[in-house]
């Protein structure tokens, strides 16, 4: 690639957010898109979520409906996946 060439890619790169550089460069190489990594929500931000005390969750989580995560570090906080609750939320019991 030219000098010239590659200062003008240089400029229209500079006007793009970061997510659509990703986008430009993985359209370009083909690439496939990246999975998301499920996130992880404390008890109580799951319990906001669901309009519920954070001892629902703990049911929740007793019963099995909600699986319960560790969190890395920590020793006796725990978390659940954020598509859990979204399910539940759904109307789908049981959702992994």
């Amino acid at each position: 690639m030219s000098a010239a060439n590659l200062q003008l890619a240089r400029l229209a790169l500079a006007g793009l957010s970061a997510r659509d550089k990703a986008d430009l460069i993985r359209e370009i190489t083909g690439a496939p898109e990246p999975i998301e990594p499920d996130r992880l929500v404390r008890v109580r931000a799951a319990a906001d979520r669901m309009a519920c005390t954070p001892r629902t969750i703990f049911n929740l989580l007793k019963s099995g409906a909600l699986t319960r995560v560790k969190l890395p570090g920590r020793t006796r906080s725990l978390g659940v996946r954020s598509s859990q609750i979204d399910a539940l939320i759904a109307g789908k019991s049981g959702a992994q």
